[in-house]
């Protein structure tokens, strides 16, 4: 493949940190852009330069502004690569005026649409046939508290999307448990006041997740992984911090057909990620979600030998792909010590209502945390690129100040 020139976004990252590396190694020219100095692929010394910009949370104009100055700066319209809904986001809104200097790869605004408010997504999974987990979204305050007075507990509840602008600042979404009508009705009112959109209401589903990455052009799939979390920043969720590629069998055939589905129906073109609740009742997998970028699990996927940032590349800058499916041949597992450390923090000391239904018993956590197997393959540590590793600490702590 022929050296080509990129901005990676997000530089505080693992994802990023991937696709720094990946790039880097490939003998392209990377250019890291980041929150703060002390993101950790700001570091990598496959980093041939980087910049600063302000935060699309709170300055989406100046964010966009930024990137374009850089690209400017650059030349050549690099290819650019987002690693959370805030800056994709931001980026597809300004994708017009960002073509004129940059290489960007979207599908169109209704698909995209879709793919990042969980509502659209639900809806698009009942008409492709895609199982979901039981959702309610009332329409007015009667349904609501019919609801809250009859359904079973706990229950969760989700914000449509991860991220919104309200007032020109961004806004995080967020996912919580309730166990009780008094407490979901004011949850539920609180969440629409803080992000000015009612969330979704869930039945609690107990069971394992699953993800399906996948690189797509309008529709087709040309590679793809699936893995399994074994754990979660915390035991009630968030990003995986241990997981596991699955390469065959049953359950392997069963996501990637439901996953190829909903990229057939939205058309993709680009980085995808489809997530599902493997219930442990029924072992029926339900679709919890759709990242519409690249994904936080990204390193898993180069270390089982499919190279999605450079695949993406060679794609969206010469036009080329694999003629057949690139997907993982091996077992690994990889994990973000990091992130490992917070889930074992939480399960220690954290108090929480979900404990006795999520947590797992404390010795036992010690335990895991303590005895990995020597083929795990670390996220963000590594002997040929030492300083994000010590770049990550840093910017934790600057982060709690």
């Amino acid at each position: 493949m022929a050296s080509m020139k990129a901005i990676v976004l997000n530089g505080d990252l693992k994802s990023a940190l991937c696709a720094v590396r990946s790039l880097g190694q490939a003998g392209h020219e990377v250019t890291v852009g980041a929150e703060r100095e002390s993101g950790m692929a700001y570091h990598s010394k496959f980093a041939k330069d980087s910049f600063v910009y302000p935060s699309p949370y709170t300055n989406r104009a100046g964010f966009v502004e930024a990137v374009i100055e850089q690209a400017n700066e650059i030349g050549e319209k690099p290819v650019v690569f987002a690693f959370s809904d805030a800056t994709y986001l931001s980026l597809h809104e300004a994708r017009e005026e960002l073509a004129e200097v940059c290489t960007l790869q979207y599908p169109d605004s209704e698909k995209v649409a879709m793919a990042f408010d969980k509502a659209s997504t639900y809806s698009l999974a009942k008409v492709t046939g895609v199982p979901t987990i039981t959702t309610w979204s009332p329409s007015t305050s009667e349904e609501l508290t019919r609801i809250a007075t009859h359904e079973t507990y706990p229950m969760v509840l989700k914000s449509r999307q991860s991220v919104t602008w309200k007032e020109g600042k961004g806004v995080f979404g967020t996912a919580c448990f309730v166990h009780s009508g008094d407490e979901l009705v004011k949850k539920y009112k609180d969440i629409t006041e803080e992000t000015g959109e009612a969330p979704l209401i869930q039945k609690f589903i107990e069971g394992e997740e699953y993800g399906v990455e996948m690189l797509a052009d309008k529709g087709e799939v040309f590679a793809r992984i699936v893995h399994h979390r074994l754990r979660s920043l915390s035991p009630t969720g968030g990003a995986s911090v241990l997981k596991e590629t699955i390469i065959e069998g049953e359950l392997y055939r069963e996501l990637t057909e439901l996953a190829g589905k909903l990229v057939r129906a939205l058309s993709w073109s680009g980085p995808i990620m489809v997530e599902f609740k493997v219930d442990a009742d029924s072992r029926k997998p339900l679709l919890m979600e759709i990242n519409g970028r690249f994904w936080g699990s990204l390193p898993l996927s180069v270390f089982a030998g499919v190279d999605m940032p450079t695949l993406y590349a060679d794609w969206v800058c010469n036009g080329k792909k694999p003629e057949q499916v690139v997907e993982a041949t091996k077992e690994v597992t990889s994990i973000h010590q990091a992130g490992d450390i917070a889930h074992l923090l939480k399960v220690l000391f954290k108090r929480d209502t979900m404990r006795k239904v999520l947590y797992p018993k404390r010795l036992s956590a010690v335990r895991d945390f303590l005895v990995h197997s020597k083929a795990t393959k670390y996220d963000v540590w590594s002997l040929k690129d030492m300083k994000p590793g010590f770049m990550e600490i840093v910017d934790i702590l600057k982060r709690k100040k």
